[in-house]
């Protein structure tokens, strides 16, 4: 665990991230690129095909002590959140991101968006990944033999970096900018 300076520093002055090629396995590496789908989850709120959803509903409730109708509050009526392995593309290099243990923030100006449900007493927004996003990930560089990757060569070499949670802390996903 780092101490309170390292932390703080680290909050306010972020690693710069890495190309592909040059992180190295073993360590913990940033990386920066564009997601490239190795599955696809359907956002169950817009339908969205996307790598990561988070959404949630509210309900508007009507206060009790309220002398006046319009006093009232929203309530969480419905929240989830999921997320897929996928392929983090930078030039011309690919790596597998395991989303294990995964923690997904949006940067600064990243929101998410309103949906519409049609219904005057609920709201709901919800934040994606989509093929094509630009991302930064955060965790512990490792190799992995992909065989399932469909953009190789026949006779491609089938080890891969791996970017996956550090031990005892979570895969860091920044949302740096949507497509």
């Amino acid at each position: 665990m780092p101490g309170l300076i390292p932390g703080l520093l680290g909050g306010f002055f972020p690693p710069l991230p890495e190309p592909l090629d040059e992180v190295e396995p073993g360590r913990v590496g940033v990386v920066r690129g564009r997601v490239v789908p190795r599955d696809l989850v359907k956002s169950p709120l817009s339908g969205v095909d996307c790598v990561y959803y988070r959404y949630t509903v509210e309900e508007w409730r009507r206060s009790s002590t309220g002398a006046l109708g319009g006093d009232g509050f929203w309530q969480i009526a419905d929240r989830d959140e999921a997320i897929v392995e996928f392929y983090l593309h930078d030039a011309d290099r690919r790596a597998v991101v395991s989303p294990y243990f995964a923690r997904v923030e949006p940067r600064r100006g990243i929101l998410p968006r309103r949906v519409e449900i049609g219904m005057r007493d609920r709201r709901a927004n919800e934040l994606v990944i989509a093929p094509g996003d630009t991302i930064e990930v955060v965790g512990e560089v490792d190799r992995v033999d992909d065989l399932f990757d469909d953009g190789r060569d026949y006779r491609g070499w089938v080890s891969r970096l791996c970017l996956r949670a550090p031990a005892g802390r979570p895969l860091l996903v920044r949302i740096v900018q949507t497509a």
